[in-house]
């Protein structure tokens, strides 16, 4: 005789023992498997499931009276604490954070802000000895926003997203007979102008340079003036100051 599992109506039996496999107990994070020994018995809570998927825990952390007390984990929870950098504490705010601990005291704690990204880093255990900068530390973020050469009245700097993104610009520039670029910053968002000194030029005295940049929208500036003027002889002179290349900071 042969054995036809379809004639025996076992379908429903094997498409659910294939789902029991699929979905075993521990392939949840209500019922995740650890191994089991004398201080376990072998299932990990929900938060472990998450921390080892890296997958923050989302809520209020009140029971904590300070961020330095949280233990290591990936959380996403309301700026109320007291000891956050910038004068962030705001019980509406929402932060992100990454805490790892090492050998006896020390802690790492990376901090985002939820609503603008800036980032921040903390290392406990440090003293005056260390290397490390005591207290918050800012992490700057940079991005290439623009590449190019910006040096006649009327170009048009399309960058590549909104300045709303950015704390600052730094806008990379060169003279023609330079051999190397320049970095200055300035606001994001903003109309700026740009100086610079040429000293090095065949001339009697110095010639001073100045580009004016006109902001058109969040993602758009002009070149609206380039100018030189010979402090030797008090004459306009050609310019060659150009802008290469405009990073956001963040």
């Amino acid at each position: 005789m042969l054995f036809d599992w379809k004639n025996l109506n076992l379908k429903k039996t094997v498409d659910r023992l294939v789902d029991l496999v699929e979905n075993h107990i521990g392939s949840n994070e209500k019922e995740a498997h650890k191994a089991a020994n004398e201080f376990t018995h072998g299932f990990a809570t929900p938060g472990m499931y998450k921390g080892a998927n890296n997958i923050r825990l989302r809520g209020a952390l009140k029971q904590y009276k300070s961020v330095f007390d949280i233990p290591s984990g990936l959380y996403e929870t309301y700026a109320d604490f007291g000891d956050l950098p910038n004068g962030l504490s705001n019980t509406s705010s929402i932060i992100q954070l990454r805490i790892e601990r090492g050998l006896g005291n020390r802690k790492q704690i990376w901090l985002t802000e939820g609503y603008n990204g800036t980032l921040w880093y903390y290392t406990m255990h440090t003293d005056s000895n260390s290397y490390n900068p005591e207290g918050w530390t800012r992490l700057p973020r940079i991005e290439e926003v623009w590449r190019g050469t910006a040096k006649d009245k009327g170009t048009v700097i399309a960058l590549n997203q909104h300045m709303t993104h950015f704390r600052s610009i730094r806008v990379w520039y060169e003279l023609a007979d330079g051999d190397s670029w320049i970095c200055k910053e300035f606001e994001a968002n903003k109309s700026f102008n740009l100086r610079e000194f040429d000293v090095f030029n065949g001339s009697a005295g110095a010639i001073l340079f100045e580009i004016r940049i006109t902001r058109n929208s969040n993602n758009q500036l002009t070149v609206e003036q380039n100018k030189g003027l010979d402090l030797g002889t008090m004459k306009d002179t050609a310019s060659n100051l150009r802008i290469r290349m405009i990073e956001g900071v963040a």
